[in-house]
């Protein structure tokens, strides 16, 4: 769950801060105020592309700072395969983007790649508005949501995994038995040279990322030390040392001051400013002190990048794929070491196991298929209560080769209007109407997750009875999980148990963006506002009472 946001020269942003809650939070605003922006840094932390043009006029770089709170045990693995500290289940998510081009990403301050933050940023946020890629029109999580219903699956998927598993060793045997004696003695050993070859790099995930990061300090070791010891010698160590000049002026302050002239407000600045000189001094002698003169490291380091990349060029395109294929050569290679076995033997255990397999994915399916009458009964309930009337919601089962999640490859499938053809999902729906599909999908499923929600207006295009259903849901999926909307109608601001307000200022010929998290009171004016306009009447502000009394019936 998002906890907290920093942007800092942004768009129109010049600095600001936002802290999130728990439940349904509504975003508003006037057109054009900024609200888009708010989401545009949230889509930045969590992977997406950065342009220079977005940067504030005048400056020379923007950060965007961002806490999560998580339980989700998939976060935890996420973290600890990059090696990324842990600390209490929060997480600090940081990205700065320079004027210069370069964009950096931090994870607990530690920097990772782009690529590591679009895939932490998918367990994180999930996106309902134009042009997202919706976690929901992925074929594997449509199969996780509808699984997820059903309380007796887990065992029977725990037997065809196991069962799977058997079956391709038991098919690499056989593959074995069906080469040459030269053929299998050649392939024995090439997979012999490969995995010593992998396994004497040592290789471990998420090192080429540490090692990247540690390049530049000790290529720049020099430079550091010579930077850090003249901006030690100027604040202290220099016969005109900065803090012993500021000692020096302080005295003299005090000395006026014993003169009787009032230099209060003096000494206090001064005494600050001393205080923080000498931060600044110890934090330089600090990094002087970490900073590495190591030439046998960095050519250890720039030998070890380059290995890596030689053995990408050869066995997969990160550490991941390289270690995966050791692996999988491992296995096949005890196979045709092994492979005097009988291979009539072999084929009928092949035989039985795929006979086991094929039975547990037919109860896995009938699981799926019973399990699916009743999501999309409530799926259509939910549509129907969304005032998509005349929807039709289906799940598709379509049969594949028996694997270990089964034989289903599941499909949501949707049409809009009555006598249409129902296509897939990601095919149908789109803009406003697909956000709602969605939501009567979450709240149809049984997943409870801390992943966070954002609906960018759910509700163009509706108005009357329709927006007050979707404000309705929508406090109803947050009751599960965190779920932040923007939205121009008050009939769903209504619902919100947090309420932020963006708007623009303009202050000496500039213009700002801000945001202020709104008091009950200011909840009520701005829903009003939202009903009448800038000039709030009384009628207008009776009317935002009533809303949101309605909401909490």
């Amino acid at each position: 769950m998002l906890t907290a946001l920093s942007i800092k020269n942004y768009a129109l942003i010049e600095d600001l801060s936002i802290n999130f809650s728990n439940g349904f939070t509504v975003i508003t605003g006037e057109t054009g105020a900024g609200k888009s922006i708010l989401l545009k840094s949230i889509e930045l932390l969590t992977g997406a592309r950065a342009d220079l043009s977005t940067i504030r006029l005048g400056c020379s770089v923007c950060t965007i700072t961002a806490s999560f709170e998580y339980k989700n045990p998939k976060i935890v693995e996420f973290l600890n395969t990059f090696s990324i500290p842990i600390e209490d289940n929060v997480l600090l998510i940081r990205r700065t983007i320079e004027s210069s081009g370069k964009s950096k990403a931090f994870l607990n301050d530690s920097q990772v790649s782009i690529y590591v933050l679009a895939e932490l940023g998918k367990l994180l946020v999930d996106f309902h508005g134009q042009n997202e890629k919706y976690s929901l029109l992925d074929l594997d999580y449509q199969l996780e949501t509808l699984d997820n219903g059903i309380s007796d699956i887990k065992s029977l998927l725990e037997k065809s995994s196991i069962y799977y598993e058997e079956i391709k060793v038991l098919q690499s045997k056989l593959e074995a038995l069906s080469l040459s004696e030269s053929d299998r003695e050649r392939i024995i050993d090439l997979y012999s040279f490969q995995i010593k070859e992998i396994e004497e790099a040592g290789l471990e995930q998420g090192e080429e990322e540490k090692l990247e990061v540690e390049l530049p300090k000790l290529k720049n070791a020099e430079k550091i030390v010579a930077l850090s010891q003249e901006v030690i010698s100027i604040l202290h160590s220099s016969e005109n040392a900065v803090l012993d000049g500021i000692l020096k002026a302080k005295k003299n302050i005090e000395m006026m001051s014993s003169y009787g002239v009032d230099m209060s407000e003096a000494i206090s600045l001064i005494e600050q400013a001393y205080y923080q000189i000498e931060e600044v001094y110890r934090g330089i002698g600090i990094i002087l002190s970490r900073t590495e003169l190591n030439p046998e490291k960095l050519n250890y380091i720039i030998e070890r990048l380059d290995l890596i990349k030689k053995l990408k060029k050869r066995y997969g395109n990160t550490v991941k794929d390289i270690i995966e294929y050791k692996d999988k050569i491992f296995s096949e290679l005890n196979s045709l070491i092994n492979c005097k076995d009988d291979s009539e033997k072999i084929r009928k255990e092949l035989e039985l196991k795929t006979k086991c397999l094929i039975e547990v994915c037919e109860q896995i399916t009938e699981k799926r298929k019973k399990e699916s009458r009743l999501f999309v009964k409530l799926v259509q309930e939910k549509l129907f209560d969304l005032d998509i009337k005349n929807a039709l919601f289906e799940v598709n089962f379509i049969k594949k080769d028996p694997s270990a999640n089964g034989h289903d490859l599941v499909e949501f499938m949707f049409c809009a209007n009555k006598g249409e053809k129902i296509l897939p999902l990601k095919n149908t729906a789109s803009g406003g109407e697909l956000s709602r599909v969605l939501l009567a999908i979450e709240l149809s499923s049984k997943i409870k997750s801390d992943q966070t929600t954002i609906f960018d207006e759910i509700d163009a295009g509706t108005g009357g009875k329709t927006c007050e259903k979707i404000g309705k849901k929508l406090a109803e999926l947050s009751k599960r999980k965190q779920v932040i909307s923007i939205t121009h109608l008050a009939q769903v601001a209504a619902f919100a148990g947090s309420h932020v307000k963006i708007y623009k200022e303009t202050e000496n010929s500039r213009t700002y963006t801000k945001a202020k998290l709104l008091t009950e009171s200011e909840h009520l004016e701005e829903i009003a506002r939202m009903v009448s306009g800038e000039n709030i009447t009384k009628t207008a502000l009776e009317h935002a009472k009533n809303l949101v009394a309605s909401s909490l019936k």
